[in-house]
């Protein structure tokens, strides 16, 4: 068998995408290094690849503020319950819309494709928040961000593929339309539900906007808005002499690689999460290929 030889185009091809993989990564690696160098190290810009002397204190001023952990339980909670609820009623919706017999699917396709294309604007969304009585309330996290047009579409592109013989047996069988739903169009959906999962996840653990908008109460407040107070210089400050008061150690830290480990602490979560959904997510961008 005659082997495949590599010509001038590959090899720069693959130079290219490794210099962009390292571009991508080396951020990440500077700002994990940064956090656990020494203070003096750190203030000296010495720190390149690796940390040098290395120290925790930054990630232990962080996890001893309770706004932090109470933060990151906020967080955490609505991107779970969040991610799972959207996921839900997504995909019922999907379900619903995927199936020629829905009476009136015509004008709801009709009526979930407008939003798509015109918004309602941010005040009749704040009328509206204020009007179910949502303010300092964590279901305002989890409720207005449970359904979405586009990826209600792209979860119908992918069922609309499915035989419909598989259903019509079910029906012989007995099966209702949630048991069809959840037995045997949920297993066959699992990589773009799994795709879809993971966009929300993101998105629900990194928005802050909402809670700015709608939370004044400190103990609802999730870890993105708390965090971006905590960058503030003078916040920082303060919560440096705060630790010496308190523990009588002056921190090995300033106020960069305070705000380095910051960054970290909330990036690290979510990244976790991604070499678990990655043979899905790879299976359900194609999904865009397949016409609607």
């Amino acid at each position: 068998m005659r082997k495949s030889k590599l010509n001038l185009f590959d090899i720069l091809v693959g130079i290219v995408f490794l210099i962009l993989c390292f571009l991508t990564v080396y951020p990440f690696i500077y700002a994990l290094s940064f956090s656990i160098s020494d203070t003096i190290m750190a203030a000296q810009h010495s720190v390149v690849f690796l940390p040098r002397g290395l120290t925790w204190q930054n990630y232990e001023m962080i996890f001893k503020d309770d706004r932090v952990i109470q933060g990151f339980l906020i967080s955490a909670g609505r991107t779970i319950i969040g991610t799972a609820l959207f996921v839900l009623v997504t995909g019922l919706c999907a379900y619903a819309m995927s199936k020629q017999r829905l009476k009136g699917r015509r004008m709801l396709f009709i009526f979930f494709v407008i939003p798509l294309y015109l918004s309602g604007g941010l005040l009749p969304y704040y009328v509206l928040i204020h009007d179910l009585n949502l303010f300092n309330n964590f279901l305002v996290y989890v409720i207005p961000g449970c359904f979405s047009g586009f990826y209600m579409f792209l979860i119908k592109v992918y069922l609309e593929n499915v035989p419909e013989s598989m259903e019509e047996s079910a029906m012989l069988d007995g099966a209702n339309d949630l048991q069809i739903a959840f037995r045997i169009y949920a297993p066959l959906a699992i990589p773009v539900l799994a795709t879809v999962t993971l966009f929300i996840c993101v998105t629900q653990w990194n928005s802050w906007f909402d809670a700015l908008l709608f939370v004044t109460k400190p103990d609802l407040q999730p870890l993105q808005l708390i965090l971006q107070v905590i960058l503030r210089e003078t916040q920082i400050d303060n919560l440096l002499q705060v630790y010496a008061m308190t523990t009588g150690v002056k921190p090995k830290v300033n106020a960069e690689s305070y705000k380095m480990a910051v960054l970290i602490v909330t990036t690290l979560p979510i990244v976790f999460i991604y070499p678990f959904a990655q043979k899905y997510f790879v299976k359900g961008t194609m999904i865009g290929a397949v016409k609607m």
